[in-house]
């Protein structure tokens, strides 16, 4: 449950980083998930790319 909690806590502090002016705490914390699962994303081609020699 801690855990999850941290998850929603980070979310949110990376939305608050590319939120728009008028934006509700849902907005914010929506364009927080998108912003790590796309940085999970990239890290995850980058490991697929980098690891076959």
């Amino acid at each position: 449950m801690e855990f999850l909690i941290g998850i929603i806590i980070v979310a949110f502090i990376i939305g608050l980083l590319s939120r728009n002016k008028g934006d509700n705490f849902l907005d914010t914390l929506g364009s927080g998930c998108g912003t790590i699962v796309l940085i999970i994303v990239i890290i995850a081609i980058a490991l697929f790319i980098f690891s076959k020699k």
